[in-house]
């Protein structure tokens, strides 16, 4: 099966070993959304942004809102 940045993202999240409500909830989205981001539904671009940036290391937890 081919990796999807769905996937990425779920495989980042367990590496860091974090809940999806714990990470999800930085960027302002519930869990229950998170786990749905995960499993292919499209990301708004404003969350798509701030994902990109925190797992390139651009963006701090500091960074964030949530």
């Amino acid at each position: 099966m081919a990796s999807t940045p769905h996937s990425e993202l779920k495989r980042f999240r367990i590496s860091k070993r974090e809940s999806q409500e714990k990470f999800w909830g930085r960027f302002g989205v519930t869990q229950s959304s998170g786990s749905r981001f995960e499993t292919g539904l499209g990301i708004p671009a404003p969350v798509a942004i701030l994902v990109k940036l925190y797992v390139k290391g651009k963006l701090s937890d500091g960074d964030l809102p949530g």
